[in-house]
């Protein structure tokens, strides 16, 4: 892929943000405040830790979204990758020559500060989230 895509956070799908988060604090992680996405239909909290990578978990607002059915399955469990990119259409446009199909977006995401989003899905890869990169 001709574009960089930078590590950004791994999501995790959790069932309740506050009770999943103290695991994570306790080892010394610092929480965001949470934040609720209505676009997304989910809760979100970013997790930091120097030293250790920067996590992003999500508790759903309803049952109709993506991470509901991914917890219904699999559990409490990491759900995403992230990656910021400089231009979101051009990656979106490369991984699409790579057979990775759109899930959502783009979309403006509240807890990254209304950047724009994108998911896009690959059997052999996964579910990869991408992040425009700050002006």
């Amino acid at each position: 892929m001709a574009q960089q895509l930078l590590f950004h956070h791994i999501g995790i799908a959790c069932r309740n943000i506050d009770k999943t988060k103290g695991f994570y604090t306790a080892m010394g992680y610092d929480a965001s405040p949470v934040t609720d996405d209505g676009v997304q239909h989910v809760r979100v909290c970013f997790l930091e830790k120097e030293g250790a990578p920067r996590l992003e978990l999500l508790e759903p607002l309803d049952e109709n979204n993506p991470v509901a059915r991914t917890l219904a399955t699999a559990g409490v469990t990491p759900y995403h990758i992230c990656y910021e990119v400089q231009d979101l259409e051009d990656a979106i446009s490369q991984l699409r020559r790579e057979r990775f199909l759109m899930v959502s977006g783009p979309v403006p995401a509240c807890a990254m500060g209304n950047r724009r989003i994108a998911f896009m899905f690959k059997k052999d890869n996964g579910l990869i989230e991408l992040v425009e990169a700050q002006p």
